[in-house]
């Protein structure tokens, strides 16, 4: 039987049994001093979240024997210096950091798998300014991305960052992980979308960029940061772009008989730079499992929803050529009406009672990204390794493809096994080999080990392989040169 990727449970002397580490009472009363009584909480509850996130194996193993580890302490800081003050007396006292927003990843990146301390960046939730002749948010970390959008859009503005866990995730988090939108197509990721950023490091000092993305004055530095999880600091502060909210939308469906055809029509849409804002395709289960049964689509085939948005004129130049795309192919022409039904229920597939977080099954999203010439190889290279390489367990295999590039796009497949094996190991186990077969199909193919999603714990021990071996060592020279003892969230990444 091969070992999971779980460092609890590769290292067994590291847990506690699930219960949280005691903090002494002298660190309390310090951290108390510095964020205040109620900024500090070691209630058993909200140790038992922090122990979770959407990742299948937290879950699985909260309801079960619950081996997860637990921090110490939940700490609430409402400033930098606040921040400042914890990082320096926790690395005075050797307790590991790990940051946290929403903790809606599904990598394990905000687990406390060596104890420490938990910096929940919730409290630092301000809007600073809106600047809106530059079309700049300048905003602390620990904002949910729901409630900036509805504050920009109020004053006519929006970040265009719309990711499925908008309702449950921090700015800083999707820093964290260079995360993806559904508008991505068009605006895309986090890293296209930050100016500067503010940073506090493991030594306490504190790092600002330059309030500008484009620059000849040496290296853009807060590149480290984005994508990092926090294991090179916290961010305490984004000045990120913003846009006037569009004139006009529009959406164009169609129902395509194959896979090829589609990532075909998807690459000129792109290559001919007609800037859409939504970009998504759907393989034929994907099709069936998320349009048929929740949009009631009738036909058979991959669905593809496209969307503009902007100024009317350029919007309907823009669809105009794309539907000429389109019609060179042999899909059928739907109209708009399901991209606008998608487009008001568009969340409703990553949250209850839809997603498959609500089923007692086992699953996990393996997102990946590659060049176009590579695509559909990787797309059949994965699903290959579940359902044809765990057939005996009945595996499936769904994707679709939601961002796209003038050089590629990115695969958002999921894996499902029903009949989880009753027995705990061989259950973590099968989870196991049946996300390295993926990853490995992916990576053995020309695709990225992840787009967007993050690294984490989950994918940790991948790193190295993705990146090569010598290559890895240059971002473990920047890990020892920052962070020498290992204290800001300690084992993610691979480190």
């Amino acid at each position: 039987m091969s070992h999971p990727t779980i460092p609890w449970e590769l290292a067994p002397e590291q847990v506690t049994g699930g219960a949280p580490a005691e903090l002494d009472g002298a660190t309390r009363v310090a951290l108390e001093a510095i964020v205040g009584a109620d900024g500090v909480v070691t209630d058993r509850s909200e140790m038992d979240a922090a122990a979770i996130d959407v990742w299948w194996i937290t879950r699985y193993q909260f309801h079960g024997e619950d081996r997860l580890p637990r921090p110490a302490a939940i700490v609430f800081p409402a400033s930098r210096d606040e921040v400042v003050a914890v990082v320096k007396l926790c690395r005075e006292h050797g307790l590991p950091i790990v940051p946290r927003g929403g903790g809606a990843g599904d990598s394990g990146g905000s687990l406390a798998i060596r104890g420490g301390i938990v910096v929940d960046t919730k409290r630092m939730d301000r809007i600073i300014a809106i600047n809106e002749r530059s079309l700049t948010v300048r905003v602390q970390p620990g904002i949910l991305q729901r409630h900036l959008e509805e504050a920009l859009n109020q004053r006519g503005y929006t970040m265009n960052h719309l990711p499925a866990s908008i309702n449950t995730s921090t700015l800083g988090g999707f820093v964290s992980t260079n995360g993806s939108g559904i508008l991505s197509s068009k605006f895309g990721k986090t890293s296209d979308m930050i100016h500067q950023l503010e940073v506090v490091l493991p030594s306490g000092d504190v790092f600002c960029s330059m309030p500008v993305n484009r620059h000849s004055a040496g290296p853009d530095l807060s590149r480290l940061f984005i994508g990092a999880e926090g294991t090179l600091g916290i961010v305490t502060e984004v000045l990120a772009k913003i846009h006037h909210l569009p004139e006009k939308r529009t959406f164009m469906c169609y129902l395509l008989p194959d896979l090829a055809q589609g990532i075909e029509a998807g690459r000129r849409v792109m290559a001919d730079g007609l800037q859409p804002a939504v970009m998504r395709f759907y393989d034929q289960k994907d099709t069936e499992h998320i349009l048929r049964k929740q949009y009631d689509l009738e036909g058979e085939g991959c669905f593809f929803l496209v969307g503009f948005e902007g100024r009317a004129p350029v919007v309907d130049a823009q669809a105009d050529c794309a539907h000429e795309i389109f019609r060179g192919t042999n899909g059928r022409d739907l109209g708009d009406e399901y991209g606008w039904n998608w487009w008001s229920g568009r969340l409703r597939s990553y949250y209850p009672p839809l997603d498959y977080i609500c089923e007692p099954w086992m699953t996990a999203v393996t997102d990946t990204v590659a060049p176009y010439e590579d695509i559909e190889r990787v797309y059949a290279a994965m699903q290959a390794a579940v359902e044809e390489g765990f057939a005996e367990h009945g595996a499936l295999f769904h994707a679709h493809f939601s961002h796209w590039y003038d050089w590629g796009t990115a695969i958002y497949p999921t894996f499902l096994v029903k009949d989880v094996p009753e027995d705990r190991d061989e259950a973590l186990d099968l989870y196991d080999r049946i996300l390295r077969a993926a990853v490995r199909a992916a990576l053995d193919n020309g695709g990225a080990l992840n787009e967007h999603h993050g690294i984490g714990v989950r994918l940790g021990p991948l790193l190295p392989m993705a990146y090569g071996e010598e290559s890895f060592r240059l971002l473990q020279t920047i890990k020892q040169a920052l962070d020498p003892d290992d204290l800001m969230n300690p084992g993610k990444l691979g480190l």
